[in-house]
């Protein structure tokens, strides 16, 4: 069983580095139109050499886009490739199922040398299996929060260009340029996106897409009536930034309130998982017997499913809409 786990484990280590050695090996291929045309000038003026080890870098990476084309076609598969975006990863789907693998590989590796027990072999490879999810929903979060923060000072600005005489689309750039990540690179995405062709409307639902922020969609929604209906931008654009300011202190505040019965859910739910480990490495023996067949099995098992119902209940108390 050992000898099955470690192998299990370098299998998941070579596929990881297989991943990176062919990221490091050729030169990212952009999905920009500009960048595509530049890359194809230098590539007449390259060596033949250069020509043959460009090519086959251009293989591996058309090999991997492929896999990875084919992973996307997958309903689930494709809303991760939205999730890894949103958070910010520059990972494809290959890449993160690679790393998932070696996490769950490398937990089941873990949890047998500890105990030498199946169920905490089992156990351990699940949690490693879940560790990548929550990584990837703490990102997107996270980004998410900083990019809603960062609204306000976007239409002010936006506000304050189209006043002094910027179209939308030159108050975009100015933004681009001006605001930090994660704001300044994504309007910079929708200006690029705009001069490659695509309409003003269609980037930045594009946007609103990529980042899934309800703030973002009440902009993009005022613009859009705007845009059928006509009127001053930038005293629409002034109100919707009032309006954002005022939920992002609000929400603020209901974090500071709330933050006592959310810290008290994480631990609740912490407490039983970090006893069980301690106890499973103490005395596995004794532990095991949790896990042996008939009536005794129903004490994980609803242990379980209470946790996760005190967890759902507790998140439902308090989260507050605003």
């Amino acid at each position: 069983m050992e000898i099955l786990f470690l192998v299990g484990l370098l299998i998941a280590l070579a596929i990881l580095l297989l991943f990176i050695g062919v990221g490091k090996a050729w030169e990212q291929v952009s999905s920009n139109r500009i960048d595509d045309y530049i890359g194809e000038q230098l590539a007449r003026s390259r060596t033949p050499t250069a020509r043959r080890t460009t090519r086959l870098s251009e293989s591996a990476s058309e090999m991997v886009q492929g896999i990875d084309k084919i992973l996307r076609s997958l309903s689930i598969l494709d809303a991760l490739a939205y999730a890894l975006q949103r958070g910010g990863l520059k990972l494809t789907v290959t890449e993160y199922l690679g790393i998932w693998l070696l996490c769950v590989t490398s937990g089941a590796a873990l949890g047998y040398v500890i105990s030498r027990n199946l169920w905490t072999t089992l156990v351990t490879a699940i949690l490693g299996g879940v560790l990548p999810h929550i990584v990837v929903r703490l990102r997107e979060a996270t980004r998410l929060h900083a990019f809603n923060t960062q609204l306000g000072n976007v239409l002010m600005q936006l506000s304050g260009s189209m006043k002094a005489g910027y179209g939308l689309l030159q108050a975009l750039d100015f933004v681009s340029r001006e605001m930090p990540a994660p704001a300044g690179p994504e309007f910079a995405q929708v200006v690029r996106d705009v001069k490659l062709g695509l309409s003003l409307m269609d980037a930045l639902d594009n946007l609103a897409n990529r980042l899934g922020s309800e703030d973002l969609m009440l902009i993009i929604t005022a613009i859009r009536i705007q845009h059928d209906t006509g009127g001053n931008l930038s005293e629409i654009l002034e109100t919707v930034a009032h309006t954002i300011r005022e939920r992002v202190r609000i929400k603020g505040e209901l974090r500071s309130l709330t933050a006592q019965q959310r810290y008290s859910g994480y631990v609740l739910a912490a407490l039983p998982i970090i006893m069980f480990f301690v106890l499973m490495v103490l005395n596995p023996e004794y532990e095991s017997r949790l896990f042996s067949p008939g009536l005794t099995l129903c004490i994980p098992i609803g242990a379980l499913l209470s946790m996760i119902v005190g967890i759902f209940v507790i998140q439902r108390i308090v989260a507050i809409e605003v």
